[in-house]
Parts: structure tokens; C-alpha cells; sequence
């Protein structure tokens, strides 16, 4: 038996589909930290909960604010969930 169902996250493969969207509920800049309220991350198999990032670069951060809903990416480093990319969302 064949699941045909295991080709449907191949054709999420574009730059756009790789981010996740949430809402910015906290930002420590002097700890390079960001809390977002998120939806499911696929590329680390996460529901969707609030939960705090480091960011790779504190520029980053500059990007969002308090509230504002962003697109973003987040990694596992480490053991460390980083956020890689971040922008407003439209």
C-alpha cells in the first residue's frame, strides 16, 4: 500500500513556505531574546505555542516589535531554538 498523501510537504518547498507566522509578545534585546506566540513550525515538527528564540543576530530584532506579527524562521542549534529570519508580516 502506497501513502500518495508523503508528497504533500515536498511542494512547500519555496522561500515563503519556510517561514512561520506569530505574534511578538516580548523582546530582551540586551539578552538577544524574542518571545513569539507562533503557529505549528514544520521544519521542527512543533505545534503551535508561545515560546521565547534567541536570535542569531541582534540586528534581528530591530526588524519587530511588541504585538506586530511577523514571518519568521527558527532552527534547532544546539539544543537552542534560534530565530534565523525575521519580517513583518504582510
Amino acid at each position: 500500500m502506497h501513502d500518495h498523501g508523503a508528497a504533500q510537504p515536498a511542494t512547500a518547498t519555496d522561500a515563503s513556505a519556510a517561514l512561520s507566522e506569530g505574534t511578538v509578545r516580548r523582546i530582551d534585546r540586551s539578552a538577544g531574546k524574542i518571545t513569539i506566540a507562533h503557529g505549528p513550525l514544520a521544519n521542527l515538527g512543533m505545534p503551535a505555542m508561545t515560546m521565547v528564540f534567541t536570535a542569531a543576530d541582534p540586528a534581528l530584532l530591530e526588524r519587530a516589535g511588541v504585538g506586530s506579527r511577523v514571518r519568521f524562521r527558527a532552527d534547532r542549534v544546539d539544543g537552542a531554538f534560534i530565530v534565523t529570519e525575521i519580517q513583518p508580516a504582510e
